[in-house]
């Protein structure tokens, strides 16, 4: 027999920001990531003051203004891509702390980079406290990036498969924005992709002629030009209101969730 399909938030939020976002204009051009610091600010609001919260692969550590009234602890892999100082290295199937650690963890945009998510999430269940709360967000459509260490996409059943198989309560899964959002992004990153095929400071490495780069580069940059005007800073914020009214949102950038520890376990 199927498992029952989790329950998506499709309510009057639907993953929407409100008319003028708390983020304000970065929100706007950027509403993927205004919506998961939106969805980690209220995380932050509802954790009491001495909660220890760990930031897992933390990488530059962006969400750490948001736990100032916590305990915040980040670690990131052995030699991870950024320069950020972290409290630990380690890969998040083998953490060097005891059981029953931390009050909430958080997971965002991680779990596609990991080889074995079930083996990461169980990690994660052994250093949460009971009860304790685990703030995740993974990514449906997007392009892929970090490689050779991009494994997965993830739908709102597959995050409740994995909670159900590692030993968590699914409390709640969002949508992050649907097809206008997700269309104003990848239309507004055309540019900065299309003078990245003729970057003449690639062209060795991609068996390109360097003088050719270099003229092609100067042919586009009117495009690139008109392109980033039109496309990040006009068609992005409408695209920001207009997905007010995509109420199904087949097509979403990404889920934000709450998984939780059974407070007997």
């Amino acid at each position: 027999m199927s498992s029952p399909a989790p329950k998506v938030s499709l309510n009057s939020r639907a993953g929407w920001l409100g008319w003028w976002p708390e983020g304000g204009i970065r929100s706007v051009i950027d509403p993927e990531n205004g919506r998961i610091r939106s969805f980690l600010r209220e995380a932050a609001a509802e954790l009491p003051e001495d909660a220890l919260v760990l930031d897992a692969s933390a990488g530059t550590r962006p969400y750490a203004p948001l736990f100032h009234r916590q305990r915040y602890e980040s670690c990131d892999m052995p030699g991870g891509f950024y320069e950020a100082k972290h409290d630990f290295e380690c890969f998040l199937d083998a953490i060097p702390k005891p059981d029953a650690t931390y009050d909430a963890i958080l997971l965002t945009q991680v779990l596609e980079h990991v080889p074995d998510p079930s083996a990461v999430l169980r990690e994660l269940n052994r250093v949460l406290k009971p009860g304790g709360r685990l703030f995740i967000s993974v990514p449906l459509n997007g392009p892929l990036h970090g490689e050779p260490w991009h494994f997965f996409q993830f739908t709102h059943h597959g995050l409740a498969q994995l909670a159900r198989t590692t030993g968590y309560e699914l409390k709640t899964v969002e949508k992050i924005g649907g097809v206008f959002w997700l269309l104003g992004k990848r239309l507004g990153d055309l540019p900065r992709q299309l003078m990245k095929q003729v970057d003449p400071f690639r062209a060795k490495r991609r068996g390109q002629s360097v003088a050719a780069c270099a003229l092609a580069t100067l042919l586009f940059l009117p495009f690139w030009l008109l392109g980033l005007l039109i496309l990040t800073f006009l068609f992005r914020p409408f695209s920001y209101w207009l997905d007010r009214f995509d109420l199904g949102k087949t097509f979403t950038s990404g889920y934000t969730a709450e998984f939780r520890k059974p407070a007997g376990g």
